[in-house]
């Protein structure tokens, strides 16, 4: 009688690591609204903000669709600066930009000229 209740008391142990461990993962996982899936679109610069002479604040590209996107810029993309995007903006050049969408906002993460 003894071995069988080390047994049954074994096996509780056993599941309830498990029914740990499983919520531990799930927990662990995120929600779904913080998974960022990167997307690209081209299109021509039709505004731009700064915040210094080097630092791009935000920018409005349309689309081959003539849609008006709004980009927001958080950190620094190299060759593209304030002037550098004006100089697009002011020739018609097209770019390419990599984003995200972090609390319904476009979060540029790579600019680069649309070859």
């Amino acid at each position: 009688m003894l071995n069988y209740k080390i047994r049954f008391f074994s096996y509780i142990s056993y599941i309830i690591s498990i029914i740990l461990f499983l919520i531990l993962v799930t927990l662990s996982c995120g929600s779904e609204n913080e998974i960022q899936r990167v997307n690209f679109v081209s299109g021509y610069v039709v505004n731009v903000e700064s915040l210094s002479l080097k630092q791009l604040k935000s920018f409005e590209l349309v689309d081959k669709n003539d849609h008006k996107i709004f980009f927001v810029v958080q950190g620094d993309l190299g060759k593209f600066s304030p002037s550098h995007m004006r100089q697009h903006m002011l020739l018609g050049e097209s770019i390419i930009v990599k984003y995200s969408i972090e609390d319904g906002k476009n979060i540029v993460e790579s600019v680069d000229d649309l070859k």
